[in-house]
């Protein structure tokens, strides 16, 4: 059987180093995209081989790993050195979107 690991919901191990040269919006979408892997192999859908296969390709799969706590930390840490702008309230947005609306 031939596994097709673009099918599969996965993230490629980035290293430190790249991951500061990212774009803040960027590491945002890496941060939900881990988040959203599933939780372990044992309450997937997946078969044997397409965890091998995932597996021997280097790519992270499962929250419950080494491999995503690693991703997680590192990633956490480098959010935590940037800028942080709050969104504002909810109130705020809505009232700009309804004057966005009204113009």
């Amino acid at each position: 059987m031939t596994v097709e690991i673009e099918n599969l919901k996965t993230i490629v191990p980035i290293s430190v180093d790249e991951l500061k040269k990212l774009h803040t919006g960027s590491l945002l979408s890496r941060l939900k995209s881990l988040r959203e892997l599933q939780d372990s192999y044992e309450v997937s859908d997946w078969l044997p081989e397409e965890r091998d296969a995932v597996q021997a390709a280097g790519l992270i799969a499962f929250r419950k790993t080494t491999s995503w706590e690693t991703a997680f930390s590192d990633l956490k840490a480098i959010l935590s050195e940037r800028e942080h702008i709050p969104r504002g309230s909810k109130e705020k947005r809505q009232q700009a979107a309804q004057q966005k609306k009204n113009r």
